[in-house]
């Protein structure tokens, strides 16, 4: 499969996994949002070379900021969002971040780096392994030397392939016409200890200049006097919720996990069709290694188009 090939199936998919959210929007419509989701990709990409730590560190001493408690900050694949332990580190917090194997040995070279470059103790960010047996107690041992865990939700925390399984572990997240899941074990373990937890996301104010992104202040969701409260994390995953909702209001196209839910939904039972009971839906033709195909952006299908010889 070559570049462009690649590229038509990422975009196929991008549209499939948005479509069921957005159905009365044209397919012009979505195919001008994936545009957008790749101009954002590129200027995010563009702002995390442009904004160092050491800069970031310097334009922070001259804001009033208020104090974040040692616990868990939750967030979001949103906006330029790797600039948010940049944040969090120029605001003077010891930060322990959650990361997947794949993404830790990517980028945990790259933070060593910028430590340096900013003058700071290696130690001053950590980066913990989240399929890491112990992950649980390395979490709950961070916040007791009074750091800050920053951890991602996102379609991966949606996992939802085994939909009828371990459903008290799971959250249905509504979001415009669709919905998905979100764990929430991680608040559960909060609340057991009586760790605080927050949410932030990076907003834009203004234009579209990037130098417009900033860390939203976090809002808090659990306190640890919520440890014996029962409807401490109905009350938490509310507010999560409406964050995400107010988050993806502002601009839908800057969340970067769009691409990743066809990943995640559960399979669905294929369904009998007949011409009189058929719903309808949206086909986009494309080619693929000399190929033709049609793909269903309802059902996320694909069907090849074949020519019988007469």
């Amino acid at each position: 499969m070559n570049e462009q090939e690649r590229n038509n199936l990422k975009r196929l998919l991008w549209l499939g996994n948005v479509y069921p959210f957005f159905p009365e929007r044209p397919v012009s419509d979505l195919q001008q949002g994936y545009q957008r989701w790749l101009k954002h990709k590129q200027q995010f990409k563009a702002a995390y070379s442009r904004i160092a730590l050491a800069q970031l560190q310097q334009d922070l001493n001259n804001q009033m900021t208020g104090a974040i408690d040692a616990g868990m900050i939750l967030t979001f694949h949103y906006g330029p969002y790797r600039l948010l332990p940049r944040y969090l580190l120029a605001r003077g917090y010891e930060v322990t971040l959650l990361l997947s194997t794949d993404v830790l040995e990517r980028e945990s070279e790259q933070y060593r780096k910028e430590l340096d470059a900013a003058g700071m103790c290696p130690d001053r960010l950590e980066c913990l392994d989240a399929h890491d047996p112990l992950v649980l107690r390395k979490i709950c041992r961070a916040v007791a030397r009074q750091r800050v865990v920053l951890v991602f939700l996102d379609a991966n925390e949606s996992l939802a392939k085994h939909a009828d399984q371990d459903q008290e572990a799971k959250v249905r997240i509504d979001f415009a016409a669709h919905y998905f899941y979100w764990r929430i074990n991680i608040l559960k373990i909060a609340q057991r200890f009586g760790i605080s937890v927050a949410v932030t996301h990076m907003e834009r104010k203004g234009n579209d200049d990037q130098q417009s992104w900033h860390m939203r202040e976090p809002q808090q969701v659990l306190i640890p006097e919520d440890q014996h409260h029962p409807d401490a994390i109905s009350r938490a995953c509310a507010v999560l919720q409406q964050t995400f909702q107010a988050m993806i209001e502002q601009d839908w196209t800057a969340w970067e996990n769009w691409t990743l839910l066809h990943r995640y939904m559960p399979a669905k039972a294929p369904e009998i069709a007949t011409a009189n009971d058929a719903l309808g839906s949206w086909f986009i033709p494309f080619t693929c290694r000399d190929k033709a195909y049609l793909f269903d952006l309802s059902t996320k299908g694909f069907y090849e188009l074949s020519c019988k010889n007469k």
